[in-house]
């Protein structure tokens, strides 16, 4: 049990009470000085720090460093959008300025997926269609309208009934719709123009293909291109191709062979042999 006691004395030698009104005074605590600011110092410090390597670098000597000259070469490359067609106008005319459907088959996809027959490069289109045209030649369909006879090279009627060859062929170029006002009379579906290899000046180049496929696929062909002068230019296509067919008694044996001489005698003239549009 813890206890607690307490001794009242008086002692008559102690100083007179102090006043209420001076008790109080003396109760209060002093008020406290209000908080430092820390953004001011941090912002500060920080202005010193930045400031710090600008000064040091006053004092350096700044060297300016030369690079080399990198010039950068390149041609313009329509790649599988070309921008223009030959069939629509009867002359290159731009794709945006044609007010017809035309769809056009590039060089560069018909070399990236080896195409071989006009078949393999109208799949690229839409709106064509196929069927096995007995086996002896090109059966193409339009929008729903037979094209057999919608077949053109360089905008020259081409209607014989055989298989087309791709080794003198350029771009293959689908007009769709009625196109009667240019190509005389023809199904409602459209046409099927192939543009030929044309010589090209100041190139001398050459190619040599050979494919060995399934159903005893043999076939050989050959692009070469010389410049003679900066005034003319021939260009000889060959190919050779015998093959047979899932099909029995059934075999394709055909061989091309195009040659063709451009001469540039003056600036707005450039005969072509043999004659094709441009």
């Amino acid at each position: 049990t813890l206890g607690l006691s307490f001794n009242m004395a008086t002692y008559p030698h102690t100083s007179p009470p102090i006043p209420h009104s001076q008790l109080a005074a003396f109760s209060r605590r002093p008020p406290r000085s209000a908080p430092k600011n820390t953004s001011t110092h941090a912002t500060r410090l920080f202005a010193i720090l930045a400031l710090t390597p600008v000064a040091l670098g006053v004092s350096q000597t700044v060297r300016a460093q030369t690079l080399s000259t990198i010039t950068v070469t390149a041609s313009a490359d329509d790649g599988y959008s070309p921008s223009s067609s030959s069939s629509a106008t009867k002359g290159n005319a731009p794709l945006r300025d044609i007010p017809q459907s035309v769809n056009v088959v590039p060089a560069q996809l018909l070399r990236d997926q080896a195409a071989q027959s006009m078949q393999d490069a109208l799949r690229n289109v839409p709106g064509v269609a196929f069927s096995s045209g007995d086996g002896q030649r090109d059966q193409v369909m339009i929008r729903g309208f037979t094209a057999i006879a919608d077949q053109f090279i360089d905008s020259v009627r081409d209607d014989a009934l055989y298989f087309r060859d791709l080794s003198n062929i350029e771009r293959v170029e689908v007009l769709k719709g009625p196109s009667a006002v240019l190509y005389g009379r023809g199904s409602s579906g459209g046409l099927i123009n192939r543009v030929t290899k044309k010589p090209k000046f100041g190139e001398t180049s050459g190619e040599v293909a050979l494919r060995i496929g399934s159903f005893d696929l043999k076939r050989i062909e050959g692009d070469f291109n010389i410049a003679t002068g900066e005034s003319a230019a021939f260009r000889l296509s060959l190919a050779r191709e015998d093959s047979s067919s899932y099909r029995d008694q059934q075999f394709l044996d055909r061989y091309s062979i195009a040659p063709s001489l451009a001469l540039h005698l003056a600036r707005p003239t450039a005969p072509l042999l043999p004659p094709t549009d441009p």
